[in-house]
């Protein structure tokens, strides 16, 4: 039964039926978690976005972030008011500059390692809102994370798909391949179910 970061090297060792991967388990786990991140989207790698737009209307990109999912400005007493538009930075550049920069931010745009957002005021701004993250990786100090206790099954495949590709073994590679894309699947899918229980979802005037 795989609980934790041990058991999951063992579980995979089991399978593969080698004891000479040692180290290279440990990078498949860490491959898997990366081919994972690359393709899914759920609740569990939600995180909430917390910035203040400073100096020429930028602020820095989280270290872990992946992808936006919604973004606003926050009042002083930190109540959403405004959602932010994502635009690229060619239009933000192209249509705003220190002759128009008037009102609230509308636009925000990822331009390397900073967010850029428009109009700029030129005074501080604070941001709220949600982002996908990555989550720390597995490793002997990070023993656990929702991987092993929520979806075991989907790191599992991942890392096994990663040891077939290593081994350069064709036949397991389609084999795992194919069990990762319907594990991952169904790990999406239940997440969309979630969302979607209790009550249809309302749109609300206000």
């Amino acid at each position: 039964m795989i609980t934790d970061y041990a058991s999951l090297q063992a579980a995979i060792a089991d399978y593969l039926g080698r004891s000479d991967l040692t180290t290279q388990i440990q990078t498949f786990i860490n491959q898997g978690e990366s081919r994972i991140y690359r393709n899914l989207r759920v609740a569990a790698m939600e995180k909430a976005l917390s910035l203040t737009i400073g100096a020429n209307g930028t602020a820095a990109v989280p270290a872990d972030y992946m992808e936006m999912r919604e973004a606003y400005l926050l009042d002083a007493n930190s109540v959403p008011y405004q959602p932010l538009e994502r635009a690229t930075p060619f239009w933000v550049r192209q249509n705003f500059n220190a002759t128009n920069n008037t009102g609230d931010a509308y636009y925000c745009a990822r331009e390397g390692s900073n967010f850029i957002f428009a109009p700029w005021q030129g005074a501080d701004t604070n941001i709220g809102g949600i982002y996908y993250a990555r989550l720390p990786a597995l490793s002997a100090s990070n023993t656990s994370n929702w991987l092993t206790t929520i979806n075991p099954d989907l790191i599992m495949v991942a890392a096994m798909l990663e040891a077939s590709t290593y081994l350069a073994d064709t036949t397991a590679v389609q084999y795992w391949d194919a069990r990762f894309q319907s594990v991952l699947q169904d790990v999406q899918d239940a997440d969309k179910r979630e969302r979607l229980s209790g009550s249809p979802p309302v749109m609300r005037r206000g």
